[in-house]
């Protein structure tokens, strides 16, 4: 006969097993110990709040959601290996106090290292950190704000972080921020609200006085409140001053081919996308600024501080930059000249018996049999092209004229008197010139306005303006054919 078994009686309920907020609170915990916060420095006098960060990151897992716990500090408060001395080491902790009462407006510097920079503009921190979705949810219940900030603040309890720690809720884009401090017994809380419209009163210096003064809500007569004041435009329309450079047109007749003989340089639209521009009164007395809905000193021509930051556009076509690059990536291509022109280029001599040495060994009287060869061969390379020129006659003849300008009657581009005569280095140099020759011995590089100078500028632009791999190669094969013919004919090459 089976017996009645009463569950109460075996079941017990443990206690001592952690819960899934507790180990997220454990784990937070554990990671600011591993980051040794309090190694920080203390922040100097003048505080700087440009230049690099420092960031850090660790993945938190709490009840099937993904977050991510990130330190940010300015390396202007990481200690340096001199300050290893335990009693600079204890002053610069007694001292350590992230609230700055002097922060005034930061100048956007660029740097993009740290995506929660905003807080350092709002707040003058130099060191915080911040716990956010590492996907793209979002954080809009209440009671999940409450725990995360909950969580935040026994942590900072138990691990006697002296560094404010903030929550992300909301879109991202809002960039909305709840924080916690704790230090020197007193607690310190961040606290943000978005509103959809900004109140009538708020829109003026008097209105924001008067709630600072409500929130404070002080007995006695407060001393007089210290403003900083800053108002910022946007210049986005320049009107007809625009910064670009026209890209040679080769099917115009107004084309110019000199143009071809020099580098492109510029962009072909404006790279700055906006100009903002912030005039700044920094710590002035409340008493000594008045605006309103009606009156207001607040003049930006009358700011004694103006700032400008540019914001440039999101990968401007810069033309120089493209031109090298597009000529660079030419290097990873094995291709022949002749695979890229098909028909146009054809060797001078199609048999396959042919000796370069001929042209050396051959007598000055030929034989019988070489002049039967001869007559079986093709005359010429130009007479049996059959495909149409990747740069036309018009384009290609100026630059045939630059590289080679004693071919043309009056030459529109010759080289310079160093080229032409052979000269004994300077014997009477002096000590920088020296200095220069030998910092820039390793360099691959050429004379300026020498032939390799010209047709380095000259095979850049074919690529860039004229039509891309086959008009490089184009030009290369009559490069080639000319230097060839000169070589055969012991004609001087230029430059």
């Amino acid at each position: 006969m089976n017996e009645e078994i009463d569950e109460a009686e075996f079941y017990h309920q443990d206690f001592t097993t952690a819960s899934e907020w507790e180990i997220f609170i454990s784990r937070i915990e554990e990671v600011i110990r591993e980051w040794k916060i309090d190694e920080s420095k203390g922040a100097d006098k003048e505080l700087q709040y440009q230049g690099q960060w420092l960031c850090k990151s660790e993945s938190i897992i709490f009840a099937d959601i993904n977050f991510q716990l990130s330190l940010y500090k300015h390396k202007s408060i990481i200690p340096t290996q001199y300050e290893t001395d335990d009693d600079e080491v204890d002053d610069d902790k007694k001292s350590k106090n992230p609230i700055d009462t002097d922060f005034d407006f930061v100048l956007d510097d660029g740097d993009n290292s740290n995506v929660d920079k905003c807080i350092t503009t709002w707040y003058g921190l130099k060191e915080y950190i911040v716990l956010c979705l590492r996907d793209n949810s979002v954080i809009v219940s209440p009671s999940r704000i409450k725990i995360l900030l909950s969580s935040i603040t026994i942590a900072i309890a138990n691990t006697q972080c002296e560094v404010p720690i903030f929550v992300q809720i909301r879109e991202k884009w809002q960039r909305l921020y709840l924080g916690v401090y704790e230090g020197n017994g007193i607690r310190t809380n961040y606290d943000m609200i978005h509103l959809a419209k900004c109140p009538q009163h708020c829109r003026y210096l008097s209105g924001l006085l008067d709630l600072f003064k409500t929130k404070i809500m002080s007995p006695t007569p407060l001393d007089p409140i210290i403003v900083s004041v800053q108002l910022t435009y946007h210049l986005t329309d320049f009107g007809k001053y625009i910064w670009k450079q026209e890209l040679p047109d080769v099917e115009t007749y107004s084309f110019d081919a000199s143009s071809l003989t020099i580098l492109p340089f510029g962009v072909s639209y404006d790279p700055i996308s906006c100009i903002v521009l912030k005039a700044t009164w920094s710590q002035l007395p409340d008493h000594l600024i008045v605006d309103s809905e009606i009156y207001s000193d607040l003049d930006p021509i009358q700011a004694p501080q103006w700032s400008t930051v540019i914001r440039m556009a999101d990968q401007p076509v810069c033309l120089l930059a493209d031109c090298l690059t597009e000529f660079i990536q030419l290097l990873h291509i094995n291709l022949t000249v002749y695979d890229v022109l098909g028909d146009f280029a054809t060797p001078l001599n199609n048999t396959t018996d042919s000796n370069p040495l001929d042209l050396l060994t051959e007598p000055h009287i030929p034989s019988i049999s070489s002049v039967l060869k001869r007559a079986t061969r093709p005359t010429s390379a130009h007479k049996n092209r059959k495909s149409i020129a990747p740069i036309p006659e018009e384009s290609l003849e100026p630059l045939i004229y630059f590289l080679f300008p004693d071919a043309e009657n009056q030459p529109q581009f010759p080289y310079s008197e160093k080229f032409h005569v052979d000269k004994v280095k300077n014997q009477n140099q002096t000590s920088d010139n020296k200095n220069f020759h030998h910092l820039f011995r390793g360099y691959k590089t050429c004379g300026h306005d020498s032939l390799v100078w010209r047709l380095s500028i000259v095979l850049a632009q074919a690529t860039e303006t004229l039509g891309g791999t086959k008009a490089l190669a184009h030009l290369w094969y009559e490069f080639a054919q000319e230097m060839r013919y000169r070589w055969e004919k012991s004609y001087v090459i230029p430059g």
